[in-house]
């Protein structure tokens, strides 16, 4: 990293900079994937334009039993499309001459690990809990159509944002269940991935079975699912923890339900929603001479959008 920090210090100007070396793009893409607890369960996809439309299948054809010699029914799949519009992230990060003269060889280490931790949270964050700027996420009731609530009753409110009727409560194994199942009642294979906050991992390590069994089976040392970020198994989905989820939402006007509920997401990863990449990162370098502070900057373009919203299900209105 010492002769990209040199290759950067060397690069600056007073009007904007040039472009840094790729060994930074590249480290930060890779650090990204590694912090996102979304990105590597979405369905990405290299855009070749600004908006980008990509079809999905809304209907499916369907199998006839005919008679001998009878004619065969027939049927056409309907399809739909998703419209994927890239939208600009971006980070700057000042340095004083001061900090440069003084970590000469770890602060390109810092500048990238920093970057990629404050790209990846809000990348994270608007996946998940975006309101439409830059575009709607999982849990917005734009977007979803499976939800259960905290009692483990299917609950139509539940996605169709009626927060105050949501029954809320501690999460318990059949809430988990019922989830699961709105998945695979949509025809959807088994969700194997599932999104909490780390407040909720305390009673999902307390949860038993019929037969007094865990129902989280953790990770152990060494397991291959650590370098995933994943902490554990739960039921038959891989488990992530982050802060994203939120825990400070209100479902009712009770003290357990009015300002501290949390949500979860169970649904089958490639499915439930799309990444798009119009382009990789673009480092720009500058330097102001009247403060002495050099300034790095990195933008990238994004684009999400559901894929198959019926691929997930919310837990919403958890109370622990």
């Amino acid at each position: 990293m010492a002769n990209i920090l040199k290759a950067v210090i060397e690069a600056t100007n007073s009007a904007g900079g040039y472009t840094v070396p790729d060994e930074f793009s590249n480290r930060l893409l890779a650090l990204i994937q590694q912090k996102t607890i979304t990105q590597q369960d979405l369905d990405v996809r290299k855009m070749i334009s600004d908006v980008q439309y990509i079809p999905k299948v809304t209907d499916g054809s369907t199998a006839y039993w005919p008679a001998e010699t009878a004619s065969i029914t027939h049927s056409n799949p309907v399809y739909g499309q998703i419209t994927l519009t890239a939208k600009k992230i971006a980070s700057l990060v000042p340095a004083s001459s001061e900090v440069l003269e003084d970590n000469n060889v770890d602060l390109a280490n810092h500048l990238v690990a920093q970057m990629a931790t404050d790209l990846a949270i809000e990348l994270d964050n608007q996946n998940y809990n975006g309101t439409g700027s830059p575009w709607y996420g999982l849990r917005s009731t734009a977007t979803m159509t499976n939800a259960v609530d905290g009692s483990g009753e299917t609950d139509a409110t539940a996605a169709a944002g009626t927060a105050s009727t949501i029954t809320g409560g501690a999460i318990a194994l059949n809430t988990i269940i019922t989830a699961i199942t709105e998945v695979l009642q949509d025809n959807h294979e088994q969700p194997d991935v599932s999104y909490w906050n780390p407040r909720t991992v305390g009673s999902l390590l307390k949860l038993t079975d019929g037969n007094a069994r865990p129902v989280l089976d953790q990770t152990t040392y060494g397991s291959p699912l650590q370098r995933e970020g994943v902490m554990g198994i739960v039921y038959g989905t891989k488990m992530r923890v982050s802060s994203v989820v939120p825990i400070n939402l209100s479902y009712g006007t009770t003290a357990a339900l009015s300002a501290a509920c949390s949500d979860a997401l169970i649904g089958k990863s490639k499915m439930f929603a799309l990444q798009g990449n119009r382009r990789g990162f673009i480092w720009k370098t500058a330097y102001e001479i009247d403060t002495d502070v050099y300034k790095w900057q990195t933008t990238a373009r994004y684009a999400f959008a559901a894929k198959y919203p019926n691929a997930y299900c919310l837990i919403r209105g958890i109370t622990d």
